[in-house]
């Protein structure tokens, strides 16, 4: 089969239809911040996107404030694709049927990945509030409350999401706060017979089938000590922990608090003790102020579902066009970006002679990152 043959199936018309379903499908992933790398991508590189602005009111007459708040370096190491064979018979479905049978689903677990790596961010938190028992509104307002003290704007619920699993969903829609007519003003129709969670207390509060589960790390001891070994200036993204005696790990997701500072830190990476000592353990964010030798460090540790309350720019996602490289030399190939949404997706299409089936291929090239994790609260359920 001829590349000419091939141009008969419009892989831009494919890509396009995917495109759509990719945006429609994304849960997490279509209520971050999102940028655009216009050149050509490839796995492993580092690319620049705007990052949200921020202001600081100042006495008046005041100068002018330059709005641009400079760039966030993400690498574009998520390379994630999908390839089915058409039969004879698909081969006919040029259209709506071959987008209805192939295309959508494909661009569903194109959008899966991304969500699901969007939703491991969460290790990068250090706030959480752990929910009521049974769920009760304060699961809401309690989760709002941590972002408002850490002075997240809360003014418009478009930009303030909640996402949480099935059981908390489940949770949800049992409350008055979700169905009742007398409390939602006659708006409970979307909670009563879509299953809708909508916007409750400012906050858009939607169900995810990934909302990561975390296991807790396994240290003998919650009381430990910033080491005399290293720095522990402000700024520092990693210092050595140690206590008297402990044994035991520290992995991604667990949480602590220095003594002297109410800023909260989550452990990113896994550290088993040795002689007493985590070594070099990596934190989230920064240390804000110089911890001194031997202060306390009271540690958390749980294993729980953690429901992710977060405003739009505490996470970014970033996506580039992959190559057209090979357009017309056996495949045709297009690629398609939304300039509104910032997305962009691949398709290909080839001949496989060893099969006698014409193969169609969707991928995307993106990479994820945690822009400010004081911007976002883990809401704790199913703790042991």
């Amino acid at each position: 089969m001829s590349s000419n043959t091939l141009a008969a199936y419009d892989p831009i018309f494919y890509a396009q239809e995917a495109l759509m379903a990719l945006e429609k499908a994304l849960g997490m992933a279509g209520r971050v911040y999102r940028g655009y790398d216009r050149s050509p991508g490839q796995i492993g590189k580092v690319t620049s996107i705007r990052k949200p602005s921020t202001f600081t009111a100042q006495n008046a007459p005041g100068s002018d404030m330059d709005i641009d708040a400079g760039e966030v370096q993400i690498t574009l190491d998520q390379w994630k694709e999908v390839k089915f064979a058409l039969t004879d018979q698909e081969l006919a479905w040029t259209g709506e049927r071959i987008v209805d049978e192939h295309i959508r689903p494909a661009a569903y677990a194109l959008a899966d990945a991304i969500d699901q790596a969007l939703a491991a961010q969460y290790v990068y938190i250090p706030w959480y509030h752990e929910n009521a028992s049974p769920t009760d509104a304060t699961d809401i307002t309690g989760a709002r409350k941590v972002l408002f003290n850490n002075a997240v704007p809360l003014d418009d619920p478009n930009m303030v999401h909640l996402m949480v699993d099935g059981d908390k969903e489940a949770d949800f829609l049992g409350l008055n706060i979700f169905h009742s007519a007398a409390t939602t003003g006659g708006n409970n129709e979307a909670a009563l017979m879509r299953g809708s969670l909508g916007t409750r207390f400012g906050m858009e509060c939607f169900a995810n089938q990934n909302v990561p589960t975390h296991t807790e790390g396994t240290a003998s001891t919650t009381t430990l000590a910033v080491a005399t070994t290293t720095a522990a200036l402000k700024g520092a993204t990693s210092m050595d922990i140690d206590a008297g005696s402990v044994t035991g790990t520290l992995v991604p997701g667990d949480t602590f608090i220095i003594a002297g500072n109410t800023q909260r830190y989550a452990v990113t990476g896994t550290f088993t003790a040795s002689t007493n000592v985590f070594s070099a353990v990596t934190f989230s964010p920064a240390l804000v102020a110089d911890a001194a030798e031997d202060a306390v460090i009271t540690l958390n540790q749980s294993t729980h579902t953690a429901n992710i309350g977060f405003h739009r720019n505490a996470f970014a996602l970033a996506t580039a066009p992959l190559s057209e490289m090979g357009n017309n030399v056996g495949a045709s190939i297009a690629t398609v970006a939304d300039p509104i949404t910032r997305l962009s997706l691949r398709s290909r299409i080839w001949y496989d002679g060893d099969n006698s089936t014409v193969k169609v291929g969707l991928d995307v090239l993106y990479g994820i990152k945690c822009l400010d994790p004081n911007m976002a609260v883990i809401l704790r359920s199913n703790i042991t």
